[in-house]
């Protein structure tokens, strides 16, 4: 399950760089962009116990799912909205989400089976 969310992450950093690079996005908003994807890959590594790992795939679906569908939704649906912005505010709301389930998935890790 692992190899698969690894690879569905690394997908999702290629697409949003890819949008980026398409919008001519700054290299420092990008740089914010993949950075919960940075992040769940790292969660996603860290996790050994098995709520900690449930709590990581989890995780890991809901951040790659929505946070895609929110920049393709933002960068080619609503021709209205400023797109760039996107590249700001999805990742404010994907990080604070995964500071609080990275905190569970470590102290999940700290249980004694």
């Amino acid at each position: 399950m692992k190899t698969i969310l690894y690879i569905l992450t690394l997908l999702a950093i290629i697409t949003t760089l890819a949008l980026g690079l398409e919008q001519s996005v700054a290299l420092g908003y990008l740089a914010f962009a993949i950075l919960p994807y940075v992040t769940t890959l790292y969660i996603l590594k860290i996790s050994e116990h098995r709520t900690a790992k449930n709590t990581a795939y989890s995780t890991a679906i809901f951040v790659v799912s929505v946070g895609l569908y929110f920049l393709i939704d933002t960068t080619y649906m609503e021709n209205n909205l400023e797109h760039k912005f996107s590249f700001l505010f999805i990742p404010i709301w994907q990080l604070t989400m995964l500071l609080v389930l990275g905190l569970v998935v470590y102290f999940s890790n700290e249980k004694k089976s």
